[in-house]
């Protein structure tokens, strides 16, 4: 009972503010603009869209990229981490005759295991060896295609 002032003068207060609202509120279309304007001849401006819809999804978005790409907060000549690889070839076994295909050595980076492979074998469920060269091997991982180097320090 004693915080029934208190209410009562809120909902005078939200009614007053709902009325004012209301009341300061036009439509777009119930007002008419005339607007004067003096353009160069040679100047073309595009028309303008008016029509929030028109852009699409992906031009909504854009915007956001220059913002996420150039953090302010950065220390000065930050550069983006190189994205590491997840396989590391370590060699390659090329034989000399036609009956043995080659083979490759290569260790995943993320759980460090050693995997010996042949053409067309699975390194994991979306990885599949496309083919052995010397001291180069490519492989599939969902489609596209990617080649490890041997790296030698000699």
């Amino acid at each position: 009972m004693k915080y029934r002032k208190y209410i009562a003068a809120s909902l005078a207060i939200a009614l007053f503010f709902s009325v004012l609202y209301t009341a300061t509120r036009t439509h777009p279309e119930s007002t008419a603009r005339t607007v004067k304007t003096q353009t160069h001849s040679k100047v073309r401006t595009p028309p303008r869209n008016e029509d929030p819809d028109t852009l699409k999804q992906f031009q909504k978005t854009d915007f956001y990229h220059t913002i996420i790409d150039n953090n302010l907060f950065r220390p000065l000549g930050w550069t983006p981490p190189r994205p590491q690889d997840h396989y590391r070839l370590l060699g390659t076994i090329l034989p000399k005759d036609d009956r043995t295909s080659p083979t490759a050595i290569i260790e995943t980076t993320v759980g460090h295991t050693t995997h010996i492979v042949s053409i067309n074998d699975n390194l994991d469920a979306d990885t599949k060896v496309i083919s052995i060269k010397n001291k180069s091997v490519t492989i599939s991982i969902n489609g596209h295609h990617r080649t490890l180097r041997l790296l030698s320090a000699f």
